[in-house]
């Protein structure tokens, strides 16, 4: 497990990252499709990089938790994320689309954890 392997919103939570994975989407625009002679067309608008992120509580610090679950489930239209990207960084603006974790009341301490959140590009971070 990690720490500090990416920001939101210029903020470096301390959290336990446990699973980073990203996906990406080379998208057409709606002028793309099959011609008459059952060609395919392609006006690729560009490459879109996504992420999902799953993370557990620092047990020192449980409440930057709650703050990044504040901060990923307010009705902002975007954030400015960095993610690892080969042996860099990639920083984009990205919206949350969706998330959830999970309620631990097993152990001593009741708490939330193994929180999963997919971050989608705003726009695409390549272009042809």
């Amino acid at each position: 497990m990690e720490k500090g392997i990416f920001t939101i919103d210029g903020v470096d939570l301390r959290l336990w990252v446990t699973g980073i994975k990203r996906s990406f989407a080379v998208t057409d625009s709606e002028h793309s499709g099959r011609l008459q002679n059952y060609e395919m067309y392609r006006d690729v608008i560009g490459t879109f990089y996504n992420y999902t992120l799953t993370v557990e509580p620092d047990p020192d610090h449980r409440a930057d938790y709650n703050t990044f679950y504040d901060i990923i489930t307010a009705p902002t239209a975007f954030h400015t994320v960095v993610f690892p990207y080969g042996q860099e960084t990639l920083e984009f603006a990205a919206y949350v689309s969706s998330g959830d974790d999970e309620y631990d009341s097993v152990t001593q301490i009741d708490r939330w954890s193994g929180l999963s959140i997919q971050f989608i590009a705003k726009e695409p971070q390549r272009r042809p």
